[in-house]
């Protein structure tokens, strides 16, 4: 947490309404009298839009695209803890951070070089946390969404083509999932796993909701509890 505020991050395939929930769970949230700050990466810093015209083109090596999306997280970082300050909220939602720059890039590595002796997920954003402490806001909770592939594929197709390469890539796609995985696997206390199945938005944002108002309490009353033992 920084101060009271809880910080979950939202990660998730393309095209598994990993947005669409997040701000419906916000909404709710805001209904129930909690203040709910937003920040996607990449954003709209110089970086950001270096990242993505720059770092999508299929010329560009993987391993450079994806230290340009990890260099937007840290830039990103500064305007998310100017938010906390200056509007002291309850949550701050993130739509992707660093490590979804780790997980798509290396899933693309594997993807369009074919090597597989790559480090895994864990080392890589344990090394990431090491070298970044200054740098990144700690997440207290990861929520990964997916969906059943056929649906996800639907969801792409209602973009009316606004989804790229890819988003479109199965093969690709079951690779960020099986990184995502691995992830949680590491750090289960740390992970919601959520499948955002159709029809069911409201029932899985309604309990996602109660669940970070569950999480949060908890974060606090720990961190009282070290400020009394300290």
């Amino acid at each position: 947490m920084r101060d009271s505020t809880y910080i979950a991050v939202w990660e998730g395939t393309d095209g598994s309404g990993k947005t669409t929930l997040m701000r419906r769970v916000a909404q709710i949230l805001f209904k129930r009298g909690f203040k709910v700050v937003t920040h996607k990466t990449p954003g709209a810093m110089r970086s950001g839009i270096f990242a993505v015209s720059y770092g999508n083109s299929p010329r560009i090596s993987p391993l450079s695209r994806m230290l340009l999306f990890l260099a937007n997280t840290v830039d990103e970082t500064d305007a998310m803890v100017k938010k906390i300050r200056r509007a002291t909220p309850h949550f701050l939602f993130i739509d992707r951070y660093y490590l979804c720059s780790a997980v798509y890039g290396l899933a693309l590595i594997k993807h369009r070089r074919g090597l597989q002796d790559l480090p895994s997920i864990v080392e890589l954003i344990s090394l990431l946390e090491r070298i970044g402490r200054s740098d990144y806001l700690a997440p207290d909770i990861y929520l990964i969404v997916d969906v059943d592939e056929g649906e996800r594929l639907r969801r792409l197709r209602g973009k009316r083509g606004r989804e790229g390469v890819l988003e479109r890539d199965t093969a690709f796609q079951n690779m960020v999932r099986a990184i995502y995985d691995e992830f949680s696997r590491y750090r289960p206390s740390q992970v919601i796993k959520l499948l955002n199945e159709s029809n069911r938005l409201e029932e899985l944002a309604d309990n996602t909701a109660s669940k970070l108002v569950e999480l949060r309490a908890k974060a606090l009353s720990a961190q009282e509890e070290r400020k009394l033992n300290f």
